[in-house]
């Protein structure tokens, strides 16, 4: 004869029943997917999920000015110099030798090569342009070229940075800048003025923004135009 279960013992089988049934699919889960570990193993799903982070800083516009930075695709350090519309790479000697037939079309002879040989890159110029824009506004552009080329600039940026990179890389003189950015002759001479300032040194007399310019790269900049027979008259 089978003896009775007591009322107090049914009551607490029951409700264990209820429980599992009610909790069944949570009851199946690894234990590390409840409670605290459930909410640690989402952390650790989301660290994983994670997109990696280019760490990298910007370039600085002392930096596109380097250089290291200054041809594309010429990997043999003793032929640095891409030929112009073409991959052919040569020494820098060769540049403006006198000596045909280096670069095809003998490019390396043309003035504008030569000129362009002694000076920063186009293209990094540009970027240092695009990068000093970025970081001052068109007020240092006003100060530097004036109010036309800098209201220029603001309706079309990529045009005029390309235009001054270029006559900065190929432009012989100061006055072949001038002609190639169609400068007035008031312009140009505030263009020369604020170009010689900071050949000299003399930061004291231009605005704050534009001393962070020169210590950004500007200087350096100078510098090689001066080297290259911009300032010669």
């Amino acid at each position: 004869m089978m003896k009775s279960i007591p009322s107090s013992f049914a009551l607490l089988i029951s409700c264990l029943i209820i429980y599992i049934h009610a909790n069944a699919d949570e009851l199946h889960q690894p234990h590390w997917l409840n409670g605290a570990h459930h909410n640690r193993y989402q952390l650790f799903k989301k660290w994983l999920e994670r997109k990696p982070v280019d760490e990298r800083a910007a370039a600085s516009p002392y930096d596109v000015l380097h250089p290291t930075h200054q041809f594309k695709g010429c990997i043999d350090p003793s032929e640095p110099f891409q030929c112009p519309r073409s991959e052919k790479c040569i020494a820098l000697q060769s540049i403006c030798d006198g000596v045909p037939g280096d670069c095809p079309g003998n490019l390396d002879e043309n003035e504008e090569t030569c000129i362009a040989a002694k000076r920063p890159a186009k293209e990094n110029i540009e970027k240092f342009l695009q990068a000093e824009y970025t970081l001052h506004g068109s007020k240092l552009f006003t100060f530097i070229f004036g109010h036309k080329i800098s209201k220029s600039i603001e309706g079309n940026s990529a045009y005029w940075f390309d235009s001054l990179a270029s006559a900065f890389s190929i432009a012989k003189t100061i006055r072949n800048f001038a002609e190639k950015t169609h400068m007035s002759s008031d312009e140009l001479a505030h263009f020369q003025n604020v170009i010689q300032m900071i050949h000299d040194g003399r930061l004291e007399e231009i605005p704050v923004y534009a001393q962070e310019a020169v210590n950004q790269g500007l200087a350096s900049l100078v510098e090689k135009l001066y080297e290259s027979g911009f300032m010669d008259q």
